[in-house]
């Protein structure tokens, strides 16, 4: 039998202990001015990642590295769709 999913008010009971419960029982224009904070917290957040030079390198590198299995992922995946649709041309499943 297939395990139950956890609910997402169970994923921030057991990350965030204690947030669910503020968060639930505030009004819907507290609710509305944490939404605002969380906003700028993410910009704040990807700002700081485009300005930190080592990620961009170490991001830049990896991308570089991971160039010739992207390649050959696309070459693959080009090759069985060909193969699928000769199958479906001769009359296969």
């Amino acid at each position: 039998m297939a395990k139950e999913k956890p609910s997402l008010e169970d994923i921030i009971r057991k990350t965030f202990p204690g947030y669910a419960e503020e968060i639930m029982g505030r009004n819907v224009d507290k609710l509305n001015a944490e939404l605002a904070k969380l906003s700028k917290d993410n910009e704040t957040n990807e700002e700081a990642k485009e300005d930190d030079e080592d990620y961009e390198k170490a991001r830049a590198k990896a991308s570089e590295l991971g160039a010739p299995y992207r390649d050959a992922k696309k070459a693959i995946r080009l090759r069985t769709r060909f193969v699928i649709s000769t199958i479906k041309d001769k009359g296969g499943a």
